[in-house]
């Protein structure tokens, strides 16, 4: 049995040792919302949690961070969403809608950093014959969590000068 892990959650105050922008509780009041039915336990859904943040925290986000030794990617500074400055000391709702999503893709398997077996086409038990697909994906496509982000990273084509 897996003991749940501790949750840190960054509010925008700039928590010490943060490690989260989501609860287990937030994450699972989304998940009701939306229909998405499941029988994971609390340790279950905070390791998950924390997988979906290794990704997350990975990504190339706009503005910059506000403090140098900030735990988390956020808050962040000289960040505009839908015309508006985020302030610096906010974790804006899309950030949590992509941890939402991202929790719920890392649940399902099927996160960025899990390791992704190549797709059999075919197989043969005599004379043992395996075919493996070049093109195929084995992961799903999670389009949601692409919504949900692209208002905090930089386009694929974003080039920035340092």
């Amino acid at each position: 049995m897996t003991a749940e892990v501790t949750l840190i959650i960054e509010d925008g105050s700039l928590v010490a040792n943060a490690n989260s922008y989501i609860t287990v509780t937030a994450w699972d009041t989304w998940a009701t919302d939306r229909g998405i039915a499941h029988s994971h336990s609390d340790a279950k859904i905070s390791h998950a949690i924390l997988r979906a943040m290794d990704y997350f925290e990975s990504l190339h986000f706009k503005g910059l961070k506000h403090t140098e030794t900030q735990a988390l990617q956020w808050p962040r500074d000289r960040v505009w969403i839908d015309s508006y400055d985020v302030d610096a000391d906010e974790i804006p709702k899309e950030v949590k809608n992509a941890m939402y999503e991202l929790t719920k893709i890392e649940l399902d398997g099927d996160l960025p950093l899990n390791a992704q077996e190549r797709q059999t086409e075919s197989e043969q038990i005599g004379d043992i014959k395996v075919v493996y697909s070049n093109t195929a994906m084995m992961r799903k496509r999670t389009p949601a969590f692409n919504f949900a982000v692209r208002k905090l990273v930089h386009g694929v084509n974003f080039v920035s000068r340092s």
